[in-house]
């Protein structure tokens, strides 16, 4: 089946095919191949609908976007596989749980734990057929796993990136991510967006110097890598434990920059309240969790914390049997939003085609507009430099044609005197011109500051804006930074334009398919689980027609 969108791109003449590197040199332990891990990691974990709509919404994407992103220089990412099965990221202190809970995920001990900070590497955790291991170089250098972006970030993460299939899971066809434990750390933060070699660089040119790996807390920018996994990822749990209940900066700088704009995949788990034996020990220090994610959350009201704990031997009751079954209660949502990853994937697929679209409209409606003013100003530059020389010309050619008068009244000097005239009129249109050419570049300087683009970005947008649409400013807030650089480093006349086709394109994914996408995984998962057909009528409170 070909959906509108991908005809759409095929009449574009265009198709993206993925990027294709060296393998890693890593050996899976237990005789497996990379072709192996490939399969398995992009193996049908839905069924055919669902799979479906996932393949749709990842074709319209690669198909239809990415050609238009290219040529823009656009901020959407670039093309890469992307892993069938659904991905959990598991944050947090370092022995708050994490991978024990993942051991109570997958029915196994898969991973070590302990009071102390056990594991430094980010552990991929999936089902498969036989128990194998693979190294980061293999992971990350393989392009048809998916997770070849994480070679931005540099050698040291990528010998910090392990991935485990371990037979008879009783988890299946998921992926789980066990992340490093944070830690306060005297090194200087990086943002979020950038990579390893970037900010070597960014340090190179401060100090003179290049600057060793050693200069970070692990050695690659922990938070931009967080960030990846949280984009890529499809539930996402952080977790908090009754010693460090918030007070850890790392974790809360991770809500701040890593998780940003994350809220919908994010699940706050506050674990180990088994361990609590009063109840104003547990009322302290869940305060405590509540008040520092005050500090860091820009809202009144904090999100749901799941007070919870994983079942261990000889577990006590705490502060009695019902407060344990009820945070036993607790944990089970908890693990219920991990079985509902493979929806939630679907559902994430189709909000990152609808969210890409918008930002690369507005990304290419701004640079028509900056386009717009500087050519604005080439017009002014030519055509005042082609005025002066056609002027003069103009006298030159009223001498010409009046020579013989000219040279009765005023001599034979005046035989050729339209040729001076002639040439010093394009000397004069030629100096005009190379002293007015500067100003193109100053214009296209000044229209790359945060005032200037807001300005056109206002004047685009004037409706919405008037109407207080804050998610066109969120949208905005992204989209400023890539064009900025984009006009900074190539310029406004290097990025390519886009024409009403494109935008009839990028309209007809917004109008179109992502509602298309959105009705069909409704039905997909059955009628009764959408609230669509209740709030249309067709179906009462008890899901009855």
């Amino acid at each position: 089946r070909v959906t509108g969108c991908v005809s759409s791109s095929l009449a574009m003449g265009k198709k993206t095919e993925p990027a294709t590197t060296p393998r890693g040199t890593g050996t899976p332990r237990g005789g497996a191949t990379n072709s192996t891990y490939a399969n398995m990691l992009r193996s049908p974990a839905s069924g055919t609908v669902v799979k479906t709509l996932e393949q749709d919404a990842d074709e319209c994407y690669q198909s239809v976007l990415l050609p238009i992103n290219e040529r823009m220089m656009g901020p959407l990412p670039q093309s890469e596989i992307i892993t069938s099965r659904p991905m959990v990221l598991l944050l947090g202190n370092h022995s708050s749980g994490k991978s024990s809970f993942v051991n109570f995920l997958v029915g196994a001990e898969v991973q070590k734990s302990g009071v102390a900070p056990t594991d430094d590497c980010f552990t991929l955790i999936t089902s498969g057929p036989d128990d194998t291991d693979q190294d980061g170089p293999a992971l990350v250098g393989d392009p048809d796993l998916g997770f070849m972006g994480l070679r931005n970030f540099g050698n040291a993460l990528i010998s910090h990136v392990q991935l485990k299939v371990r037979k008879n899971l009783g988890l299946k066809n998921v992926i789980l991510v066990d992340s490093p434990g944070m830690i306060d750390c005297p090194a200087v933060s990086a943002p979020a967006h950038m990579s390893t070699s970037d900010m070597l660089k960014q340090g190179s040119s401060r100090q003179g110097t290049r600057v060793s790996d050693s200069s970070f807390d692990r050695g690659y920018n922990f938070m931009a890598v967080t960030r990846w996994f949280a984009e890529h990822s499809d539930v996402i749990l952080l977790f908090f434990d009754p010693d460090k209940p918030g007070t850890t900066g790392e974790t809360l700088e991770c809500l701040t920059k890593a998780l940003s704009g994350m809220e919908h995949k994010l699940n706050i788990c506050f674990n180990k309240c088994d361990q609590f034996c009063k109840m104003h020990d547990f009322a302290r220090a869940f305060g405590a969790l509540c008040w520092n994610l005050s500090k860091v959350i820009p809202r009144k009201d904090l999100p749901p914390i799941y007070t919870m704990c994983v079942p261990v031997a000889n577990q006590g009751e705490g502060l009695g049997k019902e407060a344990l079954a009820d945070l036993h209660g607790t944990r089970q949502e908890v693990v219920n939003k991990v079985n509902a990853a493979q929806e939630r994937r679907v559902d994430n697929m189709i909000s990152r085609l609808d969210d890409s679209t918008r930002v690369l409209q507005m990304y290419s409606w701004v640079c028509t507009a900056v386009r717009r003013q500087v050519s604005r100003v080439w017009w002014q530059v030519h055509l005042k430099a082609l005025l002066c020389s056609a002027s003069l010309a103009g006298i030159a050619g009223g001498v010409y044609f009046s020579r013989g008068a000219l040279v009765e009244r005023f001599g034979e000097r005046w035989q050729f005197m339209h040729l001076p005239i002639l040439f010093g009129g394009q000397t004069l249109g030629a100096i005009y011109y190379g002293m007015s050419y500067p100003k193109i570049a100053q214009r296209s300087k000044e229209l790359a500051t945060d005032e200037n683009l807001t300005r056109l970005f206002e004047d685009n947008y004037r409706m919405e804006i008037a109407e207080g649409d804050e998610f066109l400013l969120s949208i905005w807030n992204r989209v400023m930074p890539r064009l900025q650089l984009a006009m900074r480093t190539v310029g406004i006349g290097a990025i390519g334009h886009v024409g009403r086709r494109d935008n009839d394109y990028m309209n007809r994914i917004l109008n179109e398919d992502v509602p298309r996408l959105r009705r069909q995984f409704a039905r997909a998962i059955g009628d009764s689980a959408s609230v669509t057909p209740i709030l249309q009528g067709t179906l009462d409170s008890y899901g009855n027609p």
